[in-house]
């Protein structure tokens, strides 16, 4: 195949920073299991569902023997459609894609099907190619995980898409039957059968000859189920599937293990898996024939696939251009331009800090991560000063922005519980602690209490924090104030002064003057 690929412009967002219109776009996935509606408030790079449902209509069942759709599917399918009809216009979507993947589009009849959909619904079905389908789903993993490299794999209910990533564009793709409703397996299984009729199918495959490490990016509710069951065996503090990273030697173990459960076992293993639970151990098996085909590094999930890769689609450029977790950092302060404002000159106020330190996360990756705790500095500030720490804490660990790691998380998460109290205790308790080493929880702690002092000081005021600069000189943290703002230096700030010295090891002074 002639690679085909799509640049994602990437950058830290330029300064002043700006909140983007908001919308309502649905997507409507009619896939071979399942027909899903997600509506999201899209606001700029950053979008999150607020209305997610779907049904396991099972179209492409029985499809490898009829070459047709099921009509118990079809009925299903349909009524599921009507109803979002209602769902939509009640809500008032500004925009509303309707998908139809591999099923749909292998079938004999699937004109008659989008005839009828037309006619029930009022929907125009948009059927996807299995290129096209890939290129869409892998558009969606880097719109949440913009760096990503290696292989986005999408496992549906009748094929396996895979396009190549190599950090700023997709090429590359590939559709193959190897959805778990197209391949035959027998009745009690045979997992050496299985394995090589999947080996058969991924030995022609371009895209993982090619591969030379990176990742696997892991889309598809089977592969996220498969994702649970290792978190409840690892008793993993984080329960945010989205950029969930399994080291390869411990998904090999795993795949090995999940492939050989029933059904009711896997059930078991994860509660949440309902009617996918009859699909998880094929998943399993054919992730492990992939890791056996291509020497990826880790497995990582994104909950972004084929719905995320049409939202990015309808962006502008300049909206393609936001680093996606600023942008989610912005969409949870909403309209308030204040709390925008103050958190860039925030930004700008601590950064000389922490310019010469040494690097914690991938290049340029620190800035973007900083900016994002200073966007969130106010997350809590109008709670109960009992509760401020501990909610902006769970808020910001588990918001919905996409691109972000875990680790990402924890360090955004415990600089902000920083920013409201000096005592940690309660965080240092927490399991999600273990995702930050020594090094990174010093520097959260020191990102937070700067903030707090920077809070303090000005009262949350722009215009005050310009006008008293933070700076390291010859080895001393340094708060300058005009002496007409010279009042600004009461007890308490003086006191936030203190404890970011204690925070950096490094002393500190106030200079009051010109």
């Amino acid at each position: 195949m002639s690679p085909a690929s799509l640049s994602l412009v990437q950058a830290v967002p330029p300064l002043p920073i700006e909140p983007a219109p908001r919308r309502n776009h649905a997507v409507i996935d009619i896939g071979s299991n399942s027909v899903r509606l997600v509506v999201y408030r899209v606001e700029g790079r950053a979008n999150a569902p607020i209305l997610n449902e779907k049904i396991l209509a099972g179209l492409g069942r029985g499809m490898a023997a009829t070459g047709r759709l099921d009509p118990g599917g079809v009925t299903r399918a349909l009524a599921a459609l009507a109803r979002y009809r209602l769902l939509v216009d009640a809500m008032g979507v500004d925009e509303v894609d309707v998908v139809a993947t591999a099923a749909v589009r292998e079938a004999q009849d699937r004109d008659a099907f989008v005839a009828e959909v037309a006619a029930r619904s009022g929907f125009e079905v948009r059927v996807v190619s299995g290129r096209e389908e890939g290129r869409l789903s892998a558009l969606g993993v880097m719109s949440g995980a913009p760096s990503a490299t290696g292989v986005a794999g999408d496992l549906g209910g009748s094929s396996l898409e895979l396009v190549t990533l190599t950090g700023d564009e997709v090429a590359g793709g590939e559709s193959w039957p190897l959805g778990p409703l197209a391949v035959s397996q027998p009745d009690p299984p045979d997992l050496g059968l299985v394995r090589s009729q999947v080996d058969a199918v991924l030995a022609r495959s371009e895209v993982l000859r090619a591969v030379q490490g990176g990742e696997f990016h892991a889309v598809g509710g089977a592969w996220r189920a498969l994702a649970r069951i290792n978190m409840n065996l690892r008793k993993y503090p984080l329960r945010v599937l989205h950029n969930y990273a399994i080291p390869r030697v411990d998904a090999l173990e795993l795949c090995e293990l999940v492939a050989r459960q029933s059904r009711k076992s896997v059930s078991g293993m994860d509660p949440q898996a309902g009617k996918r639970a009859e699909t998880v151990p094929y998943a399993a098996l054919l992730l492990e024939r992939l890791l056996l085909a291509a020497p990826f590094s880790d497995v990582v999930i994104s909950s972004h696939g084929l719905r995320e890769g049409i939202l990015f689609e309808h962006l502008r450029p300049a909206e393609r251009a936001q680093d996606p977790l600023v942008a989610g950092a912005i969409a949870m302060l909403g309209a308030d331009r204040r709390a925008i404002e103050f958190g860039r000159t925030l930004f700008d106020w601590i950064s000389p800090l922490f310019h010469g330190l040494p690097r914690l996360f991938p290049e340029g990756r620190g800035r973007v991560v900083r900016l994002t705790a200073c966007l969130l500095s106010d997350l809590g500030a109008t709670l109960h000063p009992d509760d401020r720490a501990r909610i902006a804490f769970e808020l910001a660990l588990r918001a919905p922005y996409p691109a972000a790691s875990h680790v990402e998380r924890a360090f955004i998460a415990r600089a902000l519980a920083r920013r409201y109290t000096v005592r940690l205790d309660w965080v240092e308790a927490d399991d999600v602690s273990r995702l930050l080493d020594e090094g990174r929880r010093r520097r959260a702690d020191a990102i937070g209490a700067a903030m707090r002092l920077g809070a303090d000081l000005s009262g949350r005021s722009a215009e005050i924090l310009a006008r008293c600069p933070l700076t390291l000189e010859a080895g001393t943290v340094t708060l300058r104030a005009p002496r007409s703002h010279a009042d600004l230096f009461a007890e308490h700030a003086l006191k936030r002064l203190d404890q970011l010295g204690e925070a950096l090891g490094l002393p500190v002074r106030a200079v009051a003057g010109p």
